[in-house]
Parts: C-alpha cells; sequence; structure tokens
C-alpha cells in the first residue's frame, strides 16, 4: 500500500452487523436527524443488498444492488423496475391493522 490516499474507505460488517446498524440509522432518522444520516442510512442499504441474497422481492432488490455501480444508479433503477410494487406495500391501507 502506497503512502497516497486512495480516496476510498472499506468497511467490513457480517451481513447481521450491517442489519443492526442499518437499523441504529433507521430509528435516528425517525427522531428527525435527517442530514446528514439519510444518504449513509441509503448506502448503507444499497450495499446490504447487494453483498446479500434473497428470495422473492429481497432478491430482486438485491440483484439491482448488485449490477448498479452507485447509489443513485441503483435508486433509479430500483424506482423503474420495482417502483409500483413497493408503493403498493408502502401504502398504509395494504398494511396489518
Amino acid at each position: 500500500m502506497s503512502g497516497e490516499p486512495s480516496g476510498r474507505v472499506r468497511l467490513e460488517l457480517s451481513a447481521e452487523e450491517a442489519r443492526a446498524l442499518h437499523a441504529a440509522l433507521e430509528e435516528l432518522l425517525e427522531r428527525g436527524a435527517e442530514e446528514p444520516l439519510g444518504r449513509v442510512y441509503r448506502l448503507l442499504a444499497w450495499r446490504t443488498l447487494a453483498a446479500t441474497g434473497g428470495s422473492g422481492l429481497s432478491g430482486r432488490l438485491a440483484e439491482i444492488a448488485r449490477r448498479s455501480g452507485s447509489l443513485e444508479e441503483f435508486e433509479a433503477a430500483r424506482d423503474r423496475e420495482l417502483g409500483p410494487i413497493l408503493e403498493g406495500l408502502e401504502n398504509p391501507e395494504n398494511r396489518d391493522p
């Protein structure tokens, strides 16, 4: 490794650790700490999905995350490919009481 900074930081977490960090950030965001945590939360979600698998909707999200080169690319592809499905799931009318 050279003495020059690479401009990149690599963070290695187990899937369990990443999910725990993601949940903690989500809790902070719900309390109103939007900036700058919002982008960190979204980045962690994207990279966690890319590193894990799944089936059904989770599997499709993971596939989109793996083929995306940036957070913005991931969010655009996710919205384009799964937007109506995700919007339907977020609709309060579709939730259990």
